[in-house]
């Protein structure tokens, strides 16, 4: 968040290329520079997890589970996308070569293009799906019960083209 704020609050991907690639000595230097910024993301982070390790607990004494949600797709400006692009369908400047959405029907002639970027599945597997690991993990940390939002998007995906005005023109 300290970056991006740095950078005006524009998507990651139209930051300075070093930002952009996470070039390691860009990083350092961004780090050094830039210390209260980065702490203030910290403090906030801090308070955050305390009010919420409060609120589990006061659920768990009246026998109260907390149900969350792990969305299938990330959002395309997100420190997922950003520190991962090897994992997403993006091209050598960051941008989406595909994103998802749902094929037209009955209700919607065009479909629905929601944008997300689409993961590529093949670099999950080679890695064991550690990114996945990660995530749910992270997220039984703050909750007892995670829902899939949406399954669907698991099984029936549709990939569109990025850069298509509708999802017309996509493939599952």
């Amino acid at each position: 968040m300290a970056i991006k704020e740095s950078q005006g609050g524009v998507s990651w991907d139209n930051w300075p290329v070093e930002l952009r690639s996470r070039n390691p000595e860009t990083l350092a230097a961004f780090t050094k520079a830039n210390p209260e910024a980065i702490e203030k993301h910290k403090v906030r982070q801090f308070f955050f997890f305390d009010q919420w390790a409060k609120v589990q607990e006061y659920a768990h004494s009246k026998n109260i589970q907390i149900v969350g949600d792990i969305p299938i797709f990330i959002a395309y400006d997100s420190a997922d996308a950003w520190s991962h692009p090897e994992l997403f369908y993006l091209d050598e400047s960051g941008k989406p070569t595909v994103v998802a959405g749902v094929p037209p029907d009955y209700f919607s002639p065009t479909g629905q293009l929601w944008g997300n970027p689409l993961y590529r599945w093949e670099a999950h597997k080679k890695e064991g799906y550690a990114w996945w690991i990660k995530r749910f993990k992270a997220v039984l940390k703050m909750v007892d019960i995670v829902r899939l939002d949406h399954f669907r998007g698991f099984a029936g995906y549709w990939e569109i083209p990025a850069g298509n005005p509708t999802a017309e023109f996509g493939a599952g």
